[in-house]
């Protein structure tokens, strides 16, 4: 990505700054004078927007809706992305292992790279607690497994605050169909989804989980969800207070 941003980003941020009420994809486009067959490059400008702007993303009927939200803190970025600093803090943190596999430097004679987990074009930020030490094949391994995804899909997950809600969401857009735990795992961002994810039942949702072997030999655990009702204000506090009453009524 470009280490500041060009003409085009610049245009969009203007129309977007005019219309705080947000604007659609095709909305961008007209309002620019972009013919329709050139939709799709407009669309890769306007997902690079996401490293220096943080853009809010909402649908309305059959349509996505993009808002400026503000600007991103760049400080901690330097050319070509993340500082040298930080670098070497998650090289030095990692011990010389991927952080996926577990291999090592000395004894396995890998070169470690660092990366993004969550990845920059889903909304993933360049701070410590989104980085981590890749050997090459796992970080080529992982591009592939990203690239696979439907980004505008994840995009729109990723943007959501509550952990539930970016689970919940992401069973949602797949519903009736297996979601697999490490795709849930990377949209959670934190140890304990598995907890996070059974406590949607709260809320009157129904998932159910199911393993499988794959070709590997690996088991790897799927989540399916078969209903759901609406989001309440505030989702994780809606959890909270029902695990307390809970714990209230049990004591």
């Amino acid at each position: 990505m470009a280490n500041r941003p060009g003409a085009i980003h610049r245009k969009i941020i203007d129309l977007l700054r005019a219309h705080p009420e947000g604007l659609t994809s095709g909305q961008i486009r007209a309002k620019l004078n972009i013919a329709p067959q050139e939709q799709s490059q407009l669309d890769r400008r306007r997902r690079d927007l996401r490293q220096w702007y943080i853009l809010g993303k909402k649908q309305v009927g059959g349509d996505w809706i993009y808002t400026l939200e503000g600007e991103r803190d760049i400080s901690n970025i330097a050319q070509g992305g993340i500082n040298i600093r930080v670098r070497a803090a998650i090289l030095n943190r990692a011990h010389c292992r991927c952080q996926m596999c577990g291999r090592s430097v000395t004894q396995h004679g890998i070169v470690l790279v660092v990366d993004h987990k969550i990845p920059r074009d889903w909304g993933g930020t360049n701070d410590e607690d989104n980085l981590w030490a890749l050997c090459e094949d796992c970080n080529a391994g992982k591009k592939a497994y990203f690239a696979s995804q439907d980004q505008e899909l994840m995009q729109g997950v990723m943007h959501h605050k509550s952990i539930h809600v970016r689970i919940g969401e992401l069973l949602r857009r797949n519903f009736g169909k297996p979601v697999p735990s490490p795709l849930i795992e990377l949209v959670a961002g934190q140890e304990d989804w598995k907890k996070r994810t059974r406590e949607l039942r709260y809320l009157g949702w129904e998932i159910d989980a199911s393993r499988r072997k794959l070709e590997s030999g690996k088991v790897e655990s799927y989540y399916t969800l078969k209903k759901f009702k609406e989001w309440p204000d505030n989702p994780s506090g809606w959890i909270r207070d029902f695990e307390r009453r809970r714990a209230a009524t049990n004591s």
